[in-house]
């Protein structure tokens, strides 16, 4: 028997539950492609994998230990990975889209902060300056000075000076004002980041992988400025490219609608074999599955009665078809057909007159690994008349 009869024909819903899971799979990886948690949920398919194999194979002694490890692991997963857990949590929530961005004086502000930090990048003056958004990132910020002030220049390049006490931090801006200074920002963990980036760089993607605000950089040894959101980092050439990025990372971006080309281009081909890997592995998964899941169907079929007495025939009133919820596993039940079944009805010892049968599971022959749910209605009225001819019979 070929071995595609044992795996079901997908159904439109089957698609989109495909479809929906490969989104979600390809999304994750994008999130967890540069951390360390990737590794670890590798392991833990891997792991997966093992433990369906031995629980396929009925191997008590491994089935039994992998269920405790789960036990444990989740447990570590959450101590070990709650930052990257948040992450991905308030990626997902859909409040993060209802919050507004703040316009009250952002406008001069991008403006200035644009123009002050490409002046500290000629002068080859080191800084790293956050501007908080929607999420308060006080729990990653640690030391530093409070204070408040307008972000004039002035000040800031003071703050900056290669002899000010806290020009080694970083200098936090909330509401137009700034707040702190001298802070230490967490560092992050990526691995594969370039060898020239330094303790600023490692600070700005540490927090921002942490929380929304966004982090300009400004590097001394290359008098280059870069910006930083969302883990991303991006350099700068002009005053006027930045300063458009921060109004719409601050202010929010303006909604626009993609042509069709650029859609198919960054639904399709951005980034294909990562979206093609995905797809491969959920259908695989959902073909392992899909064999194994056990499913209900509804079906109607006919009535065929059996050791009909010569003398008597089934009248008109009684019933012929009944309805059946046949459930099993799904590669067996999505096979079953109307045509392919009759419920069988033995009229041995039966007299003329009306009757009322109990259907069971006997009355059906169905594939092993089937079973019979329900008949509806389970009992049916069956009439026997005497045949044409033929004198009455007493049951």
């Amino acid at each position: 028997m070929p071995l595609f009869n044992f795996i079901p024909a997908p159904t439109w819903r089957d698609l989109i539950d495909i479809l929906f899971l490969t989104l979600v799979i390809y999304q994750l990886y994008v999130w967890f492609k540069e951390t360390r948690a990737l590794r670890v949920i590798i392991g833990l398919v891997a792991l997966g994998g093992i433990y369906s194999v031995a629980k396929s194979w009925d191997l008590f002694l491994t089935t039994w230990v992998f269920q405790i490890l789960w036990q444990v692991l989740i447990i570590l997963l959450l101590i070990l990975f709650q930052s990257e857990i948040r992450q991905v949590l308030e990626k997902v929530s859909p409040l993060r889209y209802l919050r507004s961005r703040r316009h009250v004086g952002q406008k001069s502000l991008v403006s200035d902060l644009s123009r002050i930090v490409f002046e500290l990048a000629a002068e080859r003056t080191g800084a790293l300056i956050v501007l908080t958004r929607d999420d308060n990132p006080t729990e990653f910020i640690h030391g530093g000075q409070q204070i408040m002030a307008l972000p004039d220049q002035a000040l800031i390049k003071s703050i900056f000076n290669r002899n000010a006490p806290a020009h080694d931090g970083a200098l936090i801006i909330t509401r137009d004002r700034i707040t702190q200074m001298g802070c230490i920002l967490p560092l992050s963990e990526k691995e594969d980041l370039p060898e020239h980036y330094g303790t600023r760089h490692r600070a700005a993607l540490g927090l921002s992988e942490n929380c929304d605000a966004v982090c300009l950089v400004v590097s001394e040894e290359r008098a280059e400025v870069s910006a930083v959101v969302s883990g991303t980092l991006t350099a700068y050439q002009t005053p006027a490219e930045l300063a458009d990025k921060l109004k719409e990372w601050i202010e929010g971006p303006q909604i626009r609608v993609p042509a069709l080309e650029q859609f198919f281009k960054e639904a399709f081909i951005d980034n294909w074999k990562t979206k093609l890997g995905a797809l491969v592995l959920v259908t695989v998964a959902w073909m392992i599955l899909a064999v194994q899941q056990e499913m209900h169907i509804n079906l109607t079929a006919p009535i065929r009665y059996e050791n009909l007495p010569a003398e008597l025939v089934v009248g008109d009133e009684s019933v012929n078809t009944v309805g059946l919820t046949l459930a099993g596993r799904r590669n067996l039940v999505s096979s079953l057909k109307e045509e392919d079944l009759s419920v069988r009805v033995d009229l041995t010892g039966f007299g003329s007159g009306d009757h009322l049968i109990k259907l069971g599971a006997a009355n059906i022959d169905i594939p092993m690994g089937t079973r019979v749910d329900r008949f509806t209605p389970p009992k049916i009225a069956v009439s026997l008349k005497p045949a044409a001819g033929q004198n009455p019979v007493a049951e």
